[in-house]
């Protein structure tokens, strides 16, 4: 059975490719040609998921473990304890114990919320995507520095208005393996901006 980061990558890859070809056609249409698929534009940005999505991954995982949202905490069976205090039946030497999740931790997660969405996280995505796009179309250091300096804020306030409010939904709601799909399903249409800012490197 694949392991849950290969299943991760997989599914982003396929929502990637969704919203690559989209994005062709939205850029088809804004230049008012018709739809030719760029087989070259696709793969790129295809590889660009395969390479960034692992360590993504790996980095909502360090996030969960430094800044848990929830910790499970031990309940042991009520029923048991109140018969075990009234002494009417006979109770087990090892009470029944369950595993449940403690109330969401505010501080933790805007915590994970501020490095991931409005800082650190933001700030490596865009640039690692800025330089991969670059160097897969052949460009120079020059170039890459360029894009790196000229864009880098742009895409950063542009993902402002979308990734803030996915973020607080996704460490509050969302389980730890589940947070790269769910990201990348909220990423469909981030995508399609991308792929258009990809296009135009």
């Amino acid at each position: 059975m694949p392991s849950a980061i290969v299943n991760a990558t997989f599914q982003a890859t396929v929502l990637s490719s969704i919203s690559n070809i989209l994005a062709q056609f939205v850029e088809a249409h804004q230049e008012k040609r018709p739809f030719v698929f760029d087989i070259a534009q696709f793969i790129r940005f295809i590889i660009i998921t395969l390479i960034t999505c692992p360590p993504n991954y790996l980095w909502q995982q360090w996030l969960e473990r430094t800044f848990p949202g929830r910790k499970e905490v031990e309940q042991h069976d009520k029923d048991e304890i109140d018969m075990a205090e009234r002494g009417n039946e006979k109770v087990s030497e090892t009470p029944k114990v369950r595993k449940e999740k403690s109330n969401l931790n505010i501080r933790n997660t805007l915590t994970k919320w501020f490095i991931d969405c409005i800082t650190l996280g933001a700030i490596f995505n865009t640039v690692a995507f800025l330089i991969l796009i670059n160097l897969l179309k052949g460009h120079s250091l020059g170039l890459v520095i360029y894009a790196i300096q000229h864009e880098t804020i742009p895409i950063i306030v542009a993902g402002y208005k979308v990734w803030p409010i996915a973020s607080i939904v996704n460490f509050s709601l969302i389980p730890v393996e589940k947070r790269i799909v769910f990201l990348s399903a909220v990423g469909l249409c981030w995508g399609i901006y991308m792929s258009l800012v990809a296009a135009r490197q």
